[in-house]
């Protein structure tokens, strides 16, 4: 009876490791899909060549990389119930937004290396298109 109870034991967690390893590799793998899309729709809006995207898309990984870290960082939101609260809210947004700023920054300059003059003055804007689609096509799914 207690060989059963813990060979049965042993078997739902290993079925609960998997489920978990599954999840997480679903996950990454929905965000490498993510990427690339977002990467085809840069090189397409902005009309990079196939020179540049070589030199462009290490660069481009490693700063969606460093943005995706940064948002995935916050704390949930709460609803503020002072007024307290809800100042440290909103400087606790400003902060991120500060340090989105800072790698956009570092990355321009980096992105310059590759993008000529056109590209890189719409770049931002590409990427915020993107971005805004994204939020549409989420709040879409979430009325559906």
């Amino acid at each position: 009876m207690k060989t059963t109870r813990y060979l049965l034991i042993t078997m739902v967690m290993a079925l609960v490791t998997l489920s978990a390893m599954a999840s997480d590799n679903n996950a990454n793998s929905l965000n490498e899909r993510f990427y690339k899309a977002k990467l085809r729709e840069m090189v397409y809006r902005l009309h990079i060549t196939t020179e540049q995207q070589k030199k462009f898309e290490p660069m481009y990984r490693a700063y969606c990389e460093e943005m995706t870290a940064l948002w995935n960082d916050r704390k949930k939101p709460i609803k503020p119930s002072t007024s307290t609260d809800a100042a440290a809210i909103a400087k606790r947004k400003m902060e991120m937004q500060q340090r989105a700023q800072g790698i956009r920054m570092k990355y321009i300059d980096k992105f310059a290396t590759v993008l000529n003059a056109r590209q890189i003055d719409r770049f931002f804007d590409v990427e915020s298109a993107i971005q805004k689609k994204l939020k549409e096509r989420r709040e879409q799914a979430r009325g559906q």
